[in-house]
């Protein structure tokens, strides 16, 4: 690359025009092309309560599909009726109701009667899905599960504008691993049950979750359930979960700050223009034609 401060050996002084010939080679730099550089123009610190507030909304929904495997082990294995566990979520959907009704101003008659239709079809249809993948084998079901759920996590909408977030993807792979994991239940009921416990925790409940902004209550509460019921059932994958709920409460917060200060954008005229929005003046609409 030629240096800049060859430029006293041209006559005229350089000027950032493409089509004009100005006798300077073509990859020559003259010292004034930086001059407009900036660094970092929109750029805004992040603190480390504001990365870890951000980071419980994980949680918060890794403790959602906790509890939902769970509930799929005390059916499997017996430890909680069916009949019991449907009562309950009927309770939890009428309570979930009043909420989504409060904040959203919904018509309770035409939200009944997509309930009643979802309770009549997906009760004829258990036995459909509880053979769907009788000819898989469980510890493929099992993997399957896992990888839906962490696809789940992975592209759940969080709150942030992003390319990776779509909430489509991330509810029909929630709703693959339910499927799979309701295959493997003993009677129809039962996958019927656990399917209508999928759809309150992975349709349901992020309705109502994404209204309340206070919902550090909600966050311990979850936590104290999936601690609990964990502990009941294996040692290790308690063990396992508290990890998981640390590095992703107190590491990832930690890296994220650190890593940001890192942070470095430049803009200059040689970005492409971006347009500013305009209000339209009505004098300079067209007049409607007939």
């Amino acid at each position: 690359m030629i240096r800049t401060d060859q430029s006293s050996d041209f006559k005229t002084s350089w000027r950032k025009n493409l089509y004009e010939n100005q006798g300077y080679p073509d990859n020559y730099t003259d010292i004034s092309f930086l001059e407009e550089l900036k660094k970092n123009v929109n750029m805004r610190k992040v603190s480390f309560t504001e990365a870890f507030l951000g980071s419980t909304l994980v949680t918060q929904q890794l403790c959602v599909i906790v509890l939902f495997t769970l509930i799929f082990y005390c059916i499997y294995d017996e430890k909680i009726s069916s009949e019991v566990l449907f009562l309950v979520n009927c309770c939890f959907t009428v309570v979930g109701y009043a909420l989504y009704g409060l904040f959203y101003g919904v018509a309770a008659k035409r939200h009944t009667r997509a309930l009643i239709a979802f309770l009549i079809l997906g009760y004829l249809l258990s036995p459909v899905l509880k053979t769907l993948t009788e000819s898989i084998s469980t510890d493929t079901i099992y993997a399957m599960s896992s990888f839906m759920m962490i696809v789940h996590l992975v592209f759940y909408d969080y709150g942030v504008k992003a390319v990776i977030v779509s909430s489509s993807l991330s509810l029909n792979a929630a709703v693959f691993a339910c499927l799979c994991l309701a295959s493997r239940l003993q009677t129809p009921f039962d996958s019927f049950v656990l399917m209508s416990f999928a759809v309150q925790c992975f349709l349901l409940c992020p309705l109502v979750l994404a209204k309340i902004k206070n919902n550090h209550l909600i966050l311990v509460i979850l936590l104290g359930l999936c601690i609990s019921g964990l502990y009941k059932v294996s040692h290790i994958m308690t063990v396992l979960f508290l990890g998981a709920v640390i590095f992703l409460n107190l590491l990832c917060p930690c890296l994220f700050v650190r890593w940001h200060a890192y942070k470095d954008n430049i803009y200059g005229p040689w970005d492409e223009a971006v347009v500013k929005g305009f209000e339209w003046d009505s004098k300079y609409t067209l007049p409607c034609q007939n």
